[in-house]
């Protein structure tokens, strides 16, 4: 895919460009999010407004039937209790973890010349970088390694 040198970047709709069919599709949807909505709030309309719908002649169940509502609602109740159950079982898991490693000894350092060996350097050279504050260690395509003084 190429473009074109008149093409203008990025593609922008600006207001005055805007296609008529744009405007249609943003009303439809609107239109049906907004009708959507009074769907789902339908009920507390009735439950809110019900005395003022009555009077137009929309006959609305105006009764709360709050058993049915926390019915309803009492699987996401179970499904918060175990997950702050596994969260503090995790909590705890990880405190215990924690507290066991801090306990530990410290592992042993590797001797300069294992550690010289695996990276494929000197020992001296090793030694000289340990000593110094600061060091960019260079990694080399064959698996040695370049020491470099940072300020």
């Amino acid at each position: 895919m190429i473009r074109s040198r008149n093409d203008v970047w990025p593609p922008l709709i600006v207001a005055a460009d805007k296609p008529r069919w744009l405007w249609w599709r943003d009303f439809a949807l609107t239109l049906a999010m907004w009708a959507l909505l009074a769907g789902m709030l339908e009920s507390n309309f009735g439950l809110f407004f019900g005395r003022y719908l009555d009077y137009w002649g929309f006959h609305f169940d105006t009764k709360p039937h709050w058993h049915r509502f926390f019915g309803l609602l009492e699987p996401y109740v179970w499904l918060i209790f175990v997950l702050l159950a596994l969260l503090a079982a995790a909590t705890v898991a990880t405190i215990h973890r924690t507290r066991n490693s801090l306990r530990l000894a410290p592992p042993p350092a590797l001797l300069i010349d294992q550690e010289a060996e695996h990276a494929k350097t000197d020992a001296a050279k090793l030694e000289a970088a340990r000593e110094l504050r600061k060091v960019t260690v260079h990694m080399q395509p064959d698996g040695t390694q370049r020491f470099e003084m940072r300020d």
